[in-house]
């Protein structure tokens, strides 16, 4: 039996070969220990909450503040354990942090009991003040952005029940922007010092840390406040300055430290994104009403415009961050100093690899805003332009042609242009982001005359659904094609429901996202072995529309089933639990099957049994706390292809799918305790008989981690 560690031959283009797994099997071992155990302990602590939920009426004041106030003496008691041990160092800070979660709700139970005004500033107040020793202590990231998050709460609190220094309401909403942007702002600076790395170049191309990430968007959120504080107010004199100059301050300050310093183009998104927004709000206050019937044209020119130049300029930046390490990898360990690189001197033509270096998610995002936001322009302009002309069907149909024509011809300019072998295509970023707005606003006006062609609901649904297949295959834009498969993904599934079928919806989409995503599924293998060129820009959109899509329905149909309706369709609406979850462990199944055989493992040998007896407990288990196990699948499949993207939003809806599983009305907070109960008992299992197999088992291959050849790292960007 062949290790995942042991090298091996470039793959052949046969379809039977197969693929070189993305990860260790070491790195399965430990993401499996780490979110069984994990899981298991916040679903025990979801458990007992739902527990003393339910008997929440029943319990007094003396069984309502010792419950809560053993867990505290329990957490900061087991934290004082491990540190005098020396052991479970991970963990350690994690008690802290459940400590402080824990000293809020006792507070909050203080109000509620006593009427001391727990919704009241005091409270976040307080309970900052309280858990400073665990925060210095812990010296965690998640606890120090809890604190700043009770400072924020607190003072913005305490600034809609009092006045602040000035009585003027304009000086008072001023200076409560101010001091929000330096709290944040001081936050961030300090976040850097403390996560300052003095031996990293300015192209370095490796991401700060997620904490101060956070940090920034809050930090730019109340900077762009401030910037169109200034146009809404500018006749109040003083303020318009200020306000300016302070945000003003903001932008220079995130240039100087990301650009300047050492660039980071997550951050430099966030400043291109908040100029964008401010000077396209002061242009619709001091220009558009000039301009008459042509002011959503020219709004939208300028959006367009001012987009495409800063998408172009972060796109220079990326090309210039991956040139040089890509050099550098190429170079043996003796070789010469390679010269420093400017990314402004440059030039798309000077890199011999820009075709293959792929756009990061934030940029396409501000892309896809910017499209959405310039479509909606550009049919507004349309609307007034055409005015009466447009009631007809006819000329609708034919305007949505023209535009779709147009998309297609600026997303494939390359094709007019005499090219050689040698001749890079050079992005086009402007007409690509005046295509998509323009594709945009030739499908709303599009589905405007299928309603007024069709009547039946069904018939309009199904044929827009149609249209965006088509769109799907005709553009090859990765960012067309993933709002194409959104679209058409999310008419499949009304569809599906229309037809009495929805439990087909979740194990469809997981099927669809892991087929497309695993690289030794039978449609990957076809693609290897095919000679079509970019074969993979259809199945990345396809994988994050169907992943997006997946996790939405997971969440839905619960909602639909106690409103009896879903998306319209009205009407008697059950969700049979045991039949979806049943389709969807069958999923999971057919995916353990997939990247054990990237192992030379099958699903019936005794690590294979292990992983399938996993699935089935799990699925089981969870049938009525259904996002779970779709949520966990997603998760699993950002593992198997080393995609953080997917991984953070995996992780967000699970964590969010569970704290709003105590919201949902069709069981009762007892069957959601035994639920959680189960599932926390079904994970705690399968953590210890992963410990055990790998540990004592002697006829399982041990766990090694991947030479360099075989282990990439992958960093996938939202299409």
């Amino acid at each position: 039996m062949t290790s995942a560690s042991t090298p091996t031959s470039p793959p052949s283009s046969s379809p039977t070969q197969t693929a070189t797994p993305v990860v260790s099997s070491e790195t399965w071992y430990h993401f499996f220990i780490r979110f069984t155990a994990i899981t298991s302990a916040i679903s025990l602590v979801l458990a007992l909450v739902f527990f003393v939920a339910y008997n929440w009426m029943a319990l007094g004041k003396l069984g309502k503040f010792g419950l809560v106030e053993v867990a505290l003496v329990l957490t900061v008691v087991g934290y004082a354990l491990l540190t005098h041990k020396g052991v479970f160092k991970s963990g350690q800070p994690l008690l802290l942090l459940i400590a402080s979660l824990i000293t809020g709700s006792l507070l909050a139970l203080v109000g509620q009991v006593y009427q001391t005004g727990a919704d009241s500033w005091q409270l976040f107040f307080g309970w900052a003040v309280l858990i400073i020793p665990w925060v210095i202590a812990a010296r965690l990231p998640a606890l120090w952005l809890l604190w700043l998050g009770l400072i924020n709460v607190s003072f913005l609190f305490y600034t809609s029940a009092a006045s602040f220094l000035v009585n003027s309401a304009v000086s008072f909403d001023l200076l409560r922007l101010l001091v929000l942007t330096v709290i944040n702002l001081v936050a961030l600076i300090l976040g850097l010092m403390a996560f300052k790395d003095k031996a990293q170049p300015k192209l370095s191309g490796r991401s700060l840390h997620w904490s101060l990430y956070l940090i920034a968007i809050v930090v730019i959120f109340w900077a762009t406040r401030l910037g169109l504080f200034s146009v809404f107010l500018f006749e109040e004199g003083v303020a318009t300055p200020i306000s300016l100059a302070a945000w003003a301050g903001v932008m220079v300050f995130f240039y100087w430290r990301f650009y300047r310093q050492q660039i980071d183009l997550l951050m430099l998104t966030l400043l291109s994104g908040s100029i964008i927004l401010v000077l396209m709000v002061m242009a619709s206050q001091y220009i558009a009403p000039h301009l008459g019937d042509a002011a959503l044209f020219v709004m939208a020119f300028l959006l367009i415009g001012l987009t495409a130049f800063a998408v172009n300029w972060l796109r220079q930046l990326n090309h210039s961050i991956k040139k040089p390490s890509a050099v550098a990898e190429q170079s043996p360990p003796e070789s010469l100093p390679q010269p420093t690189i400017d990314p402004i001197a440059v030039k798309v033509e000077d890199i011999p690899t820009l075709s293959t270096v792929s756009t990061p998610w934030y940029i396409q995002l501000l892309l896809t805003l910017s499209g959405l936001f310039s479509g909606g322009l550009i049919t507004g302009f349309l609307m007034v332009v055409f005015g009466n002309t447009l009631r007809d069907t006819l000329m609708k149909l034919i305007l949505s042609g023209l535009l779709l024509l147009v998309s297609f011809v600026l997303f494939n300019l390359g094709l007019f242009k005499r090219q050689n072998s040698h001749t890079l295509h050079k992005p086009y970023t402007f007409s690509d982001g005046l295509a998509f707005a323009l594709s945009l606003s030739a499908q709303v006006f599009l589905a405007v005359a299928l309603v007024e062609q069709f009547e039946a609901t069904v018939t309009i649904i199904s044929t827009f659904m149609l249209l965006q297949l088509v769109l799907l295959i005709v553009f090859k834009d990765t960012l067309h094609r993933f709002f194409s498969a959104f679209i058409a993904l999310g008419c499949l599934v009304w569809l599906l429901s229309y037809f009495q079928l929805p439990e087909l919806s979740a194990p469809l989409l997981a099927l669809i996202a892991s087929v497309v995503s695993l690289p030794n599924s039978k449609v990957m293998t076809a693609a290897q072995a095919s000679d079509t060129p970019n074969k993979y820009t259809l199945f990345r959109p396809l994988n994050y529309a169907s992943t997006i899509v997946l996790l939405m329905v997971s969440v839905v149909f619960i909602v639909a089933e106690n409103s009896q309706s879903i998306a319209g369709i009205a009407g008697d609406f059950v969700y049979n639990y045991f039949l979806s979850q049943g389709l969807l462990i069958a999923v999971c199944l057919y995916v353990a099957h997939i990247i054990l055989n990237q192992y030379s493992l099958k699903l019936t040998s005794k690590i294979g049994r292990l992983i399938a007896l996993a699935v089935i407990g799990l699925g089981v288990v969870s049938i009525y706390i259904s996002g779970v196990l779709a949520t966990s699948l997603v998760i699993v499949l950002a593992i198997a292809n080393a995609n953080k993207t997917l991984l953070a939003l995996g992780i967000s809806a699970l964590v969010g799918y569970i704290f709003w599983y105590y919201y949902q009305l069709d069981t009762s907070l007892l069957q959601k305790s035994g639920s959680l109960l189960a599932v926390s008992l079904v994970l705690f299992a399968i953590y210890k008989l992963i410990k055990i197999a790998y540990s004592d088992d002697t006829s399982l291959p041990k766990l090694k981690t991947a030479s360099p050849e075989q282990t990439t790292t992958k960093d996938e960007e939202l299409p």
